[in-house]
C-alpha cells in the first residue's frame, strides 16, 4: 500500500504539493499566536518598564530587601545574622527563577564618629556613615582621586571612597587619614583614608538605581568584604542597616513566569516579615496591571486569527474535494478490483499523515519567520526598520502545530469518505443523473447565516448602547468572540446567497441574446449556466470569502490606525502647542517678597497662595515673531484657552447634565420639565479665542466632523468680531442663531457675544470633558482680537505648524537656542510614534498583516488549482471543440469569458460584500479597546491605497492564471484528446 501511495503523490505531485502549503501555511498561522503573542507582550512589558523608569527614575526590576540590626550585638552575632540574612535572600529570589544582571549588598554603620576633630565643651561628635558595598569597584569610577584598595594597608589604614556632597557634608578631604570610633563608647577605632572621590561609572548600570547622592549624602565606602571581613572583628565599627537588592533583567523575563512573580510576592513578603526583613518590588503594580492587558492583548490576538483558521479550513477542504473529485474514476477502479473502503480511505489517510509529520516540524520555523517579519509593522502592510521582536520558538507552538495538523487532517479527510464508498458502476451513474440541489440550499444555510449574523450584531450594538448610557466605558470586559465568527458568517451567508442566484440569472442572460452570442460566448453561459452543483459555484465562493476578508482585513486595520491618529491629531489641534513663561505684575511682586528688608520675616511668602478673581493681574506679552524665525516652523497662531468661564443668557434653561449617569443618556438631563432644577448660567465653560485667518493655517481637522468646512465657520467669526461659536449643547439649553450671550471670568467686566454657529467638535476641545463636579463641559470659541480688547491679556498658547518635512529635534533645539522659557509644549507627531509603539496597536497591525498575507496566498492558489483541474478535466470538451472547427483563439475567449462570469464576478462581489461587512461589524473594534475616548468617534472611511494594494494581488493572480491556461490549452494534443473520449 506505501508503495501506491507514493506513486499516487508522485502522479499529482502538484496536488500534493499545494496541499502541503496549505498545512504548513494552516500550522504556521496556528505556531504564530503563541510565538507573536508572547513576542507582543514580552515587549509590551518592556515598553511599560521603560516608562515607569523614566517616570520615577527608578530600575523597575529591583528586587529590594532591607534590615536593621540591634545595638549591643556582639561581633560573632552581628555576623551570623548578616549571613543568615543573606541566605534568606538568596532562597527567596532563587524560588523565583528569574533572570537577573547581578546584586548588590550594602551594610551600614550609621554610629560612628570622628576622633580626629576636636569637639567643643557641650558638644556632641558629629555623626559618620561608613558602608561597604559589594562589588563597588567594578561599577564605579574616580571623578577625581583614585580608585580604593580593598583591605587593610600595611600601615593599618582601611582606603574609601566618597561622593563630593558627602565630603562636604561630613567635612572630609581627600589623602587625608582619620581615626573613626563609635559614638556609643568603647576604646577601638580605625582609621581611614578618602583616596578618591566616588562617581558612577554607567550612568545606566541598574546597580546604581536608587542613585548615589540621595542614597547615601553622608556615607563613606569601602568593600563590603573588607568592611564584614576586617572592620567589624575590630569592634570599632558594628552593623545598623543592610540591604541586599537583586535586580532582575526584565527584557529577559517569560512571559509565563509572570504569574509565578504575583502569587509569589505576597508569600514572599510574609516570610520576609517574619523574618524582620523590609521588602519590596516597585515593578508590582506594574505586573499586576501588566497581568490584565496581556489577557486583553491575547484575547484580541485570538480574536483576529479566527476569521483566518476558518478561511484555512475552508481552503484546504476545497483542495482536498477538488483532488478527491479529479480521482473519484480511480476510486471507483480501486473499489472494482477489491478494495475496501477502509482501504480506499487508508491510502488518503496515509498521505495526509506524511503531509502532517512534515508540516509539524516545519510549520513552527516558517511560523517563527513569520513574526520576525510582521515585528517590523509600523501599521497594515507597512513595515519600518525597528529592533527586532523578541520572538523565539517555545514547546508551546509545536503543541499549536500539531493540533492544527491534527484538525487539518480531519478536514481533508470529510471528502474522502462519502467518496470512498462510491462503486465505479454507481459513479458513471452519478456522471449521467441530474445534480440534485445541495443540502445548504435545501435548508437555506446562507439566509440562516447572513440574518442570524445580522440579528446578532443589531443585539449586541443594543447591549453596547445600554452599557455606555450606564456609564460604563471600559467594555474591554464584554468582548464577545462571537463578533469575528460572525463577520466570517455574513460573508459566508452573502456568498452562498450569490452562488445560489448566480447560474439562474446567467440562464436568463443566455437566453435572451441567445441569437447573438458568438460560439466562445455561448459555450461560456451554457457552461456556467448549467453549473448548479459545479466547481465554478464552488471557485466563486472561495473568491468571496478570501477577497472579503482581505477588504475586511484591511478596513480593520485602517479604522484603527486612523481612529489612533485623528485621535492625537484632534486632542492637539496643531503639529505644536506650546506656552511660554510670561512676566507678570504677580511675578514682580513675588520678586520683591523673596529680597528681605530690614530684616523683616517674610510671612507673605511663607502664606499658602490664594487666587483672588478681583485681583487684576498684569502681563506683559513676549515678542511673538520669534516663534516665526524657529526651525521648521511653517505658520503660527495665537491660541487662548481658560476653563471655568461662565456664560449668561435669559433665554437659556441649563439643566446639570452629569457625565457619569446611573441609568440616564446624557439627552434625558437635557430634558426640561417643571421639576428639573435649571438656571439661566452655565459656569463649565471651555472658552478658546483665535485669530481666525491664522487659525485656519495651523489646524489639523477632520472636516467630516462638521456639517459644513470649518473654514466656513472660521469666517464668519472674522466678519463678525462680537461673535461666538457654541458647542450643541447650546442649542438644547434654547439658544437660537443671533441670540446675545453674556460671558465673564476672573476680574474681568462681563461683556456680549453674539451666537454665530453650533458646533459639535472643535480643534482640541473635547465636548466629553468632565468639570470638577462631574458634569460635561460646553464650549465657546471667539475672535482673539475682541476679547483682547474686552478683557485683561493674559498667556495664551502658541499653535505651529511645521513644515512635511521639519524635523521635530531641530524645532526643540531651537526652542533652547532662542532661549524661550517654555512652560508645556507637545508635539502630535511624538505622540503619534508614541502610540504607533503601543503594544496593542503593534499586535494588531501584525496579527492583520499576517492574516491578509495568508488570505491572499490562498487566494492565489487555490484560483490556479481549481484553472489547472478545470482545464485537465475538459481536455476532452476543447479537443472535440478544435475538431469542430473552433480556433486556439476562439478557445483561449471562450476561457477569458469564464473567468470573466467566475472569477470576475466573484471578486467584484467579494469587494463590494468585504464593504458591507467592514461598515457592520468594523466598528466592534472599539468595544475591543475602550471606548472612553471617544473624540472623534470610530468610524470605517476606506483608504485608496489599501484597495490598490489588493487590486495588485488580484491582477497578479489573473495575469498568472491566463498565462498557465494558456499553456495548458496550446499544449492538448486534439488526437489524444479524441481517444480519451473513446476510451
Amino acid at each position: 500500500m506505501f508503495t501506491l501511495l507514493l506513486r499516487k503523490m508522485r502522479n499529482t505531485k502538484w496536488m500534493v504539493f499545494c496541499l502541503l502549503i496549505g498545512f504548513i501555511m494552516a500550522s504556521a498561522m496556528m505556531s504564530t499566536i503563541p510565538i507573536y503573542m508572547n513576542a507582543s507582550l514580552q515587549r509590551m512589558l518592556v515598553k511599560d518598564m521603560d516608562a515607569f523608569q523614566e517616570e520615577f527614575m527608578i530600575y523597575p526590576g529591583s528586587y529590594n530587601t532591607s534590615k536593621s540590626f540591634r545595638s549591643g550585638m556582639a561581633t560573632d552575632s552581628q555576623l551570623q545574622a548578616m549571613k543568615d540574612y543573606v541566605k534568606t535572600v538568596d532562597e527567596q529570589f532563587a524560588a523565583l527563577d528569574l533572570p537577573d544582571v547581578g546584586s548588590k549588598k550594602v551594610m551600614l554603620d550609621t554610629y560612628l564618629y570622628c576622633k580626629s576633630f576636636s569637639i567643643a565643651d557641650g558638644e556632641s561628635a558629629a555623626r559618620l556613615t561608613v558602608g561597604g558595598m559589594s562589588d563597588i569597584t567594578e561599577h564605579s569610577a574616580a571623578a577625581s582621586g583614585r580608585m580604593m584598595q580593598k583591605g587593610q594597608r600595611d600601615d593599618g589604614v582601611f582606603e574609601c571612597m566618597a561622593t563630593e556632597r558627602s565630603l562636604k557634608t561630613n567635612g572630609l578631604a581627600l589623602d587625608t587619614v582619620y581615626e573613626i570610633a563609635n559614638v556609643m563608647g568603647g576604646d577601638a577605632s580605625i582609621k581611614i583614608e578618602i583616596v578618591g572621590l566616588l562617581d558612577v561609572a554607567d550612568e545606566n548600570d541598574p546597580y546604581w538605581a536608587e542613585g548615589i547622592d540621595e542614597a547615601y549624602t553622608a556615607t563613606v565606602f569601602t568593600d563590603y568584604d573588607t568592611m564584614l571581613d576586617e572592620m567589624l572583628p575590630t569592634g570599632a565599627v558594628n552593623l545598623s542597616k543592610a540591604s541586599y537588592n537583586y535586580f532582575i533583567d526584565y527584557t529577559r523575563l517569560d512571559i509565563a513566569q509572570l504569574g509565578g512573580i504575583n502569587n509569589s510576592y505576597n508569600k514572599q513578603k510574609e516570610t520576609f516579615k517574619k523574618s524582620g526583613i523590609g521588602f519590596t518590588m516597585p515593578a508590582k503594580d506594574i505586573l499586576s496591571d501588566y497581568a490584565k492587558r496581556s489577557e486583553q492583548l491575547t484575547l484580541l490576538l485570538w480574536l483576529l486569527q479566527i476569521p483566518v483558521i476558518l478561511m484555512i479550513i475552508f481552503y484546504l477542504f476545497m483542495v482536498s474535494k477538488l483532488n478527491i473529485e479529479q480521482e473519484k474514476n480511480e476510486i471507483a477502479v480501486f473499489k472494482s478490483r477489491g478494495a475496501s473502503n477502509r482501504q480506499v480511505l487508508g491510502i488518503y489517510a496515509m498521505e495526509s499523515m506524511v503531509l502532517g509529520i512534515i508540516t509539524a516540524a516545519a510549520g513552527p520555523f516558517a511560523g517563527l519567520g513569520l513574526c520576525r517579519i510582521l515585528g517590523a509593522s509600523n501599521g497594515f502592510l507597512e513595515f519600518v526598520n525597528r529592533r527586532a521582536m523578541p520572538v523565539r520558538l517555545t514547546a508551546e507552538a509545536f503543541i499549536y502545530a500539531a493540533a492544527a495538523v491534527l484538525v487539518f487532517f480531519v478536514t481533508t479527510l470529510v471528502p474522502i469518505i462519502p467518496a470512498s464508498k462510491t462503486t465505479i458502476v454507481e459513479h458513471k451513474q452519478s456522471k449521467a443523473k441530474k445534480k440534485k440541489h445541495a443540502l445548504w440550499e435545501k435548508v437555506g444555510l446562507d439566509i440562516i447565516l447572513a440574518g442570524g449574523s445580522f440579528a446578532w450584531l443589531y443585539y449586541y450594538n443594543r447591549t453596547q448602547a445600554k452599557l455606555l448610557e450606564l456609564g460604563v466605558t471600559d467594555t474591554t470586559a464584554t468582548v464577545n468572540p462571537l463578533m469575528f465568527v460572525t463577520s466570517t458568517a455574513f460573508i459566508l451567508g452573502l456568498g452562498l446567497f450569490l452562488i445560489r442566484v448566480y447560474p439562474l440569472f446567467i440562464r436568463i442572460i443566455s437566453r435572451i441574446g441567445q441569437r447573438f452570442w458568438s460560439p466562445a460566448q455561448y459555450v461560456s453561459l451554457t457552461n456556467i449556466g448549467r453549473s448548479t452543483t459545479g466547481r465554478e459555484r464552488f471557485l466563486m465562493l472561495f473568491l468571496v470569502l478570501t477577497v472579503s476578508l482581505g477588504v475586511f482585513f484591511a478596513n480593520t486595520a485602517r479604522a484603527l490606525n486612523r481612529n489612533a491618529e485623528e485621535t492625537v491629531y484632534y486632542a492637539n489641534g496643531a503639529d505644536i502647542v506650546l506656552t511660554e513663561e510670561w512676566y507678570s505684575s504677580k511675578t514682580e511682586a513675588a520678586q520683591k517678597s523673596a529680597a528681605p528688608t530690614n530684616g523683616a520675616p517674610q510671612q507673605a511668602a511663607e502664606e499658602p497662595e490664594e487666587e483672588d478673581t478681583a485681583t487684576v493681574v498684569t502681563y506683559t506679552e513676549p515678542v511673538f515673531e520669534r516663534f516665526e524665525k524657529l526651525a521648521g516652523v511653517s505658520h503660527t497662531a495665537k491660541v487662548f484657552r481658560r476653563d471655568g468661564v461662565t456664560l449668561k443668557s435669559s433665554k437659556m434653561t441649563v439643566v446639570k447634565r452629569s457625565a457619569k449617569s446611573d441609568s440616564k443618556k446624557r439627552e434625558d438631563y437635557l430634558d426640561q420639565n417643571m421639576n428639573a432644577k435649571s438656571a439661566n448660567t452655565d459656569k463649565n465653560v471651555q472658552l478658546m479665542t483665535i485669530q481666525p485667518a491664522d487659525f485656519a493655517e495651523v489646524i489639523n481637522f477632520e472636516p467630516r466632523l462638521l456639517p459644513t468646512h470649518i473654514n466656513n465657520y472660521l469666517e464668519a467669526l472674522a466678519e463678525y468680531t462680537p461673535g461666538v461659536i457654541l458647542s450643541s449643547s447650546f442649542r438644547d439649553y434654547g439658544l437660537e442663531l443671533g441670540d446675545t450671550v453674556e460671558c465673564e471670568w476672573g476680574a474681568n467686566d462681563p461683556f456680549d457675544v453674539t451666537v454665530l454657529a453650533f458646533a459639535d467638535y472643535w480643534p482640541s476641545l473635547d465636548p466629553y470633558a468632565e468639570a470638577g463636579d462631574g458634569s460635561y463641559m460646553d464650549f465657546a470659541v471667539m475672535n482673539f482680537d475682541y476679547v483682547n480688547v474686552q478683557t485683561n491679556m493674559e498667556p495664551y498658547q502658541v499653535w505651529i505648524d511645521l513644515e512635511d518635512d521639519a524635523s521635530v529635534q531641530d524645532f526643540y533645539n531651537s526652542v533652547e537656542a532662542a532661549h524661550i522659557e517654555v512652560t508645556g509644549m507637545t508635539s502630535a507627531k511624538q505622540e503619534l510614534i508614541a502610540k504607533k509603539n503601543d503594544p496593542m496597536l503593534q499586535g494588531m497591525n501584525g496579527a492583520l498583516t499576517l492574516g491578509f498575507i495568508t488570505i491572499m496566498i490562498m487566494c492565489i492558489i487555490g484560483f490556479l488549482i481549481y484553472w489547472i483541474l478545470s482545464i485537465k478535466s475538459r481536455t476532452l470538451q476543447f479537443g472535440i471543440l478544435r475538431a469542430m472547427g473552433m480556433k486556439y483563439r476562439e478557445i483561449i475567449a471562450m476561457i477569458v469569458y469564464e473567468q470573466i462570469l467566475v472569477s470576475g464576478v466573484a471578486i467584484l462581489a467579494a469587494i463590494f460584500i468585504g464593504g458591507i461587512t467592514s461598515e457592520l461589524f468594523v466598528p466592534l473594534f472599539q468595544s475591543v479597546l475602550d471606548v472612553s475616548s471617544r473624540v472623534p468617534e470610530f468610524v470605517v472611511i476606506p483608504q485608496r491605497s489599501d484597495y490598490l494594494k489588493l487590486y495588485a494581488v488580484i491582477a497578479a493572480m489573473l495575469l498568472v492564471g491566463f498565462l498557465v491556461l494558456g499553456r495548458l490549452i496550446g499544449r492538448i494534443n486534439i488526437s489524444k484528446a479524441l481517444k480519451l473520449g473513446e476510451d
